[in-house]
């Protein structure tokens, strides 16, 4: 049990000092960051590409608010994804009854086996 443990606790230590490599801006909230960074782990993984760092920004476009009991918050969000002088813009929307619950839905739109996704994965293994 204690083998068990000790290897969990190394491969979590692991992840975490792997996570490491991927800055994301301040401007995606705690939540929406929480569901976005293992999708781009993922990606980085599946690509063979895990030890590149990548920073992570986005910005709204535009933020629709629909009234009445049951307000909706529609977010439109653009991703940038860069790596070294690589980068690539990912449009996302997401629509909740607030924003930070906008911010998580539209952070699960972002696939991580995706063309885009794919295509932005060649672009770095081309750069290297």
């Amino acid at each position: 049990m204690k083998k068990l443990l000790l290897s969990l606790a190394l491969l979590l230590g692991f992840a975490c000092a792997h996570a490491q490599e991927i800055k994301i801006g301040e401007e995606i909230p705690v939540a929406a960051a929480d569901i976005l960074r293992p999708r781009l782990v993922q990606m980085l993984e599946a690509g063979g590409v895990a030890d590149v760092p990548l920073e992570v920004s986005a910005r709204i476009v535009r933020k629709m608010e629909t009234p009445g009991s049951m307000a909706q918050v529609a977010l439109n969000i653009i991703l940038e994804l860069r790596s070294g002088s690589v980068s690539e813009e990912f449009p996302l929307k997401g629509v909740g009854e607030t924003e930070a619950d906008a911010w998580q839905r539209a952070m699960k739109q972002f696939l991580p086996k995706g063309k885009a996704v794919q295509a932005f994965i060649d672009k770095i293994k081309d750069s290297e």
